[in-house]
């Protein structure tokens, strides 16, 4: 009876282990034959591949790569847009850091979290506008078949060979900002170069209102990983310990005012951020989507450059946790009381 105890424990713990682990991973992954690393025509090493995502919900995935360079290993994560159920995302990654020649590409890892909006329902129409040219690139068309304006969009799409084998992963180069319900857009998109005469046909993804670009930068000593939406090129992002604040350089080369948009992950729940631009104080908007997230949001001026400062940030040790303010608030009370009870006791005595 005794042993019952213990080894009732041990089972229910297994399969506790085993019920997580099939609901981490086994409904979302990237196949083996469709991930994969070259080094890009400008020598850039580059990972390509495809999440899976056979989940009853749409989900936000999160992708980390190793990639052993001589004799250090390079760890990133990567933050990838909304993925609907029964829907892959896929994604091309450049990895400048990696500078050796005979980088190895270990096995990823993937995580997730479900979120409860699905992506904009932007589809490609598959007609005979939808075509592969001779020298490897494609052109075809997407239209918004949602109730809702879609922005940002892009297309990704899976390239293979006339093998069937993973070639590269593709992105649409026209700045889709904006598209209406009904609306339909032309997009183009081409393979590495070193690809082009392989290219036997491509499997079109399309991301929609949701074309987040993940970013990471050491917080407090920790990875602190967020997103951003813009159609502007956002660089040399890193945090400053002095100032508490991220620091990042913008730059947009359209005639037009363009944005950016920060997505952070909610911390306190009490962040009231400010964002510097070139050294002074710039109107944004603050606020919180329905997965705690916060959105500080700014215009962009045509043809600019912009050295932003965003702070705001929690600062660890300054902030006390609602607990210790529960037991502070528990001892205060009392001593409060004992002292309010003896000043009217020596009042009443005399």
């Amino acid at each position: 009876m005794r042993l019952l105890v213990p080894v009732s424990i041990v089972t229910v713990m297994i399969v506790l282990g085993i019920f997580a682990s099939h609901s981490a991973y086994a409904n979302v992954w990237i196949p083996d034959d469709e991930f994969s690393g070259f080094y890009s025509t400008n020598g850039t090493y580059t990972v390509i591949g495809a999440v899976k995502n056979t989940e009853a919900s749409a989900i936000i995935p999160t992708i980390t790569i190793n990639v052993k360079d001589n004799d250090k290993t390079i760890s990133e994560k990567y933050i990838l847009s909304t993925t609907n159920s029964q829907k892959d995302i896929p994604f091309n990654i450049k990895m400048p850091q990696v500078e050796g020649k005979n980088a190895t590409l270990e096995k990823p890892q993937v995580s997730f979290v479900v979120t409860s909006h699905n992506s904009t329902d932007i589809e490609i129409i598959y007609d005979k506008t939808l075509k592969k040219h001779a020298d490897g690139h494609e052109t075809g068309f997407i239209i918004n078949n949602d109730t809702s304006t879609a922005l940002g969009v892009r297309v990704y799409a899976a390239i293979y060979g006339k093998d069937g084998k993973f070639l590269d992963v593709g992105k649409s180069i026209e700045t889709i900002e904006k598209m209406e319900p009904g609306e339909k857009i032309a997009f183009s998109m081409y393979p590495d170069s070193q690809h082009a005469s392989m290219v036997s046909y491509y499997s079109c993804f399309v991301v929609g209102d949701d074309p987040t670009m993940p970013a990471s930068v050491l917080k407090d000593g920790k990875p602190y990983n967020f997103t951003y939406l813009t159609s502007a090129s956002v660089t040399d992002t890193k945090f400053d310990d002095s100032t508490h604040s991220i620091k990042t350089t913008v730059r947009y080369p359209f005639p037009d005012t363009g944005f950016v948009n920060f997505m952070f992950p909610e911390e306190s729940g009490g962040e009231k951020f400010s964002v510097l631009s070139n050294g002074k104080p710039v109107e944004f908007v603050q606020s919180k989507d329905s997965d705690g997230y916060w959105h500080v949001a700014l215009s962009l001026p045509p043809k600019s450059t912009s050295y932003l400062a965003i702070s705001g940030f929690d600062q660890p040790g300054l902030s006390p946790s609602t607990d210790n303010f529960r037991n502070y608030i528990l001892v205060t009370i009392p001593i409060a009381a004992a002292a309010i009870s003896i000043i009217i006791w020596k009042k009443k005595k005399d």
